[in-house]
């Protein structure tokens, strides 16, 4: 691990800033507590141009250097994870993590803004965790005045030892449009079927279409997860029911693929209903495409990293979503996973998981090297 001096001399503000955001999670647009800190924090590093009314509780902070272009955006997420039903949240996903590593990078550049030849935008981001605040903030227009050309975060990674950052160009998160799917028959004494429209039945025959639709032979790079994960209907031994409810996970590496995909999961449904006397609607929750790396930069962000770490996964990829997709939609850039995986191992997610101070250190490092190698 390399590190420069002006990035580990921060170190011990580094620690204040993650212990105070991971002591105060906040859930997806209620992240109050956590605006409030990282916009004091960044009038006390000296910055001016805060944007407070982009979306929600999200703040972009803009330091132009010498000139104005090129304008170079990093993101961090804000939000917690709701662990339970009782609404309980935590920062197990990394979020406190990122936004330290956000603000270290904006004191680092501010303290060399003579040195920028360009423009610099730090956007800290509400409501990742499940209702797309990253569309929301564009929409809102993140990516104009100035008008940015290239997008970078980091998603620290458990999956990944601590010491090692994985880079590569295509898809390296999946898409997620998670389904509900409700069946409308017929109900009436389940001694007398042949009168009723066996809503039981027809959600059978769906989930078992789903099942075979998920064994698409697709190579690796489109590779697609498919399934029902939950099924309910009826309380009663002697009735069938009018009414039976799916959900189910619905994730691709391909966005063309899972338009497709999709198209045909909608009308296999409804056809499989109506052929069955019954009637199916599908709706999808949200519909967060994939993460697309571009190629020029994830290969700038491969050399970047081996002088950094000693280690970088040239490969890696997760099913997992983000929507920093929708960025990457519109400008190029990646998605950079640092590792955060210590000797005993928890998954994001997990009650337990946690990250240290090396992952910070690597990352703010590594938004440092990004900016040198394009604005200075």
């Amino acid at each position: 691990m390399k590190i420069e001096e002006s990035v580990s001399s921060l170190e011990p503000q580094m620690l204040k800033d993650k212990e105070y955001l991971w002591n105060n999670p906040e859930p997806g647009l209620k992240e109050i507590k956590t605006s409030t800190y990282i916009k004091n924090r960044l009038i006390e590093m000296g910055y001016t141009d805060i944007n407070t009314d982009v979306y929600a509780t999200g703040i972009i902070a803009t330091l132009q250097g010498e000139k104005s272009e090129p304008c170079i955006l990093f993101r961090s997420d804000m939000d917690a994870v709701v662990m339970d039903d009782t609404g309980r949240v935590k920062h197990t996903c990394g979020h406190d993590a990122h936004m330290t590593i956000l603000l270290s990078l904006a004191q680092i550049l501010i303290n060399n803004k003579d040195k920028i030849k360009g423009t610099v935008k730090l956007l800290f981001q509400p409501d990742e965790e499940g209702n797309g605040g990253a569309e929301k903030m564009i929409a809102n227009g993140a990516l104009e005045n100035p008008k940015v050309d290239k997008a970078f975060a980091i998603h620290v990674w458990s999956e990944l030892k601590e010491d090692t950052i994985g880079i590569k160009s295509g898809g390296v998160m999946a898409s997620t449009s998670p389904f509900e799917i409700t069946v409308y028959g017929k109900g009436g004494h389940a001694a007398i079927p042949e009168k009723c429209v066996d809503t039981i039945y027809i959600a059978n025959t769906i989930g078992k279409m789903i099942k075979e639709m998920a064994n698409i032979n697709t190579d690796s790079d489109n590779k697609v997860v498919l399934g029902i994960t939950s099924i309910a209907s009826g309380k009663s031994n002697n009735v069938i029911p009018d009414k039976a409810y799916l959900k189910g996970v619905f994730r691709a590496f391909n966005n063309e693929l899972k338009e497709k995909v999709k198209e045909q999961l909608c009308n296999s449904v409804k056809k499989i209903a109506e052929e069955m006397g019954g009637k199916a609607e599908i709706r999808f929750i949200m519909n967060y495409p994939a993460t697309i790396n571009s190629v020029q930069e994830s290969a700038d962000i491969k050399e970047i990293s081996k002088e950094i770490v000693q280690k970088v996964e040239e490969n890696y990829r997760t099913m997992c979503s983000e929507d920093f997709s929708y960025f990457l939609q519109q400008v190029p850039g990646a998605m950079i996973f640092v590792g955060c995986q210590k000797e005993e191992y928890y998954p994001q997610h997990n009650e337990n998981f946690t990250v240290g101070i090396k992952p910070i250190l690597i990352g703010t490092q590594l938004f440092y090297n990004i900016v040198k190698k394009y604005l200075m």
